[in-house]
């Protein structure tokens, strides 16, 4: 599925362009293009991101899965690859998958890639749609919306891991039951691929909110510098999740 959304100050936002308006709507200095390519096969993909003169390499990449978070500056724009942690919890077991959003900014444009209906991005989406205010700030607000709606989204999970760590210790000292370290094992799981997530996607961050970009405003750093320190607080909340989960009480039990 291929979504498009145009905005220019005074005019009604639109929504459903074809490719083929693209390079038209580009040189439009005021204007906003969003274009979100979710599941979309590569052979359909390849020719519409063509059309913005990436570099092969970027678009490859693009593509093709890393799963490593990571900027790279290609002058007048910048590739992106941020990683998102999807979870749920049956039965007191942890289950998470890693997907992947790519992320295409230049001054006037953002472009979106991922295989997965992701919630930030939806979020970000509907919100642009209800009040053009959240595009006035141009392409690289719109970013910074896009990634906080990503960050923000831990939340939830730090506060039921902390919830299942209590359940856990209860079980440990009160109704052990085989369950139990299965539960402890995913948990840990878990909290390790946290790590391998925000470690990385920190130093993104920490690039966006120092490093001189062409495509960023240097009076937006300061919204990117915001993101960093929720990063930062994250994974120290992530370590300290872990030396619980390796608690003495935990390890007697094992």
């Amino acid at each position: 599925m291929i979504r498009t959304l145009f905005f220019t100050p005074g005019k009604p936002i639109r929504t459903n362009i074809s490719p083929s308006e693209f390079p038209r709507l580009l040189r439009d200095r005021k204007g906003l293009l969003w274009v979100d390519f979710m599941g979309e096969p590569p052979e359909q993909a390849e020719p519409i991101l063509s059309q913005f003169g990436f570099h092969p390499l970027a678009i490859d990449d693009a593509l093709q899965e890393t799963h490593t978070p990571k900027v790279d500056d290609w002058g007048d724009y910048l590739y992106m690859v941020f990683n998102i942690l999807n979870y749920k919890l049956e039965d007191g077991v942890f289950d998470s998958e890693i997907d992947e959003l790519d992320i295409f900014l230049g001054r006037n444009y953002i472009i979106t890639h991922h295989d997965q209906l992701l919630t930030a991005v939806e979020d970000a989406w509907k919100t642009c749609q209800r009040d053009f205010r959240h595009l006035q700030g141009g392409a690289d607000h719109l970013l910074y919306r896009i990634i906080d709606s990503t960050v923000m989204g831990y939340m939830p999970l730090v506060e039921q891991i902390d919830q299942q760590i209590d359940l856990i210790k209860d079980q440990v000292f009160d109704r052990p039951h085989p369950s139990t370290l299965e539960q402890l094992f995913a948990l840990k799981r878990l909290l390790l691929t946290m790590r391998r997530i925000l470690l990385p996607q920190r130093e993104v961050l920490n690039k966006l909110a120092r490093d001189e970009y062409r495509v960023i405003d240097p009076k937006d750093r300061v919204f990117f510098r915001d993101i960093y320190d929720h990063l930062v607080r994250l994974h120290d909340i992530n370590e300290s999740l872990r030396d619980l989960v390796s608690a003495r009480w935990i390890r007697i039990y094992l």
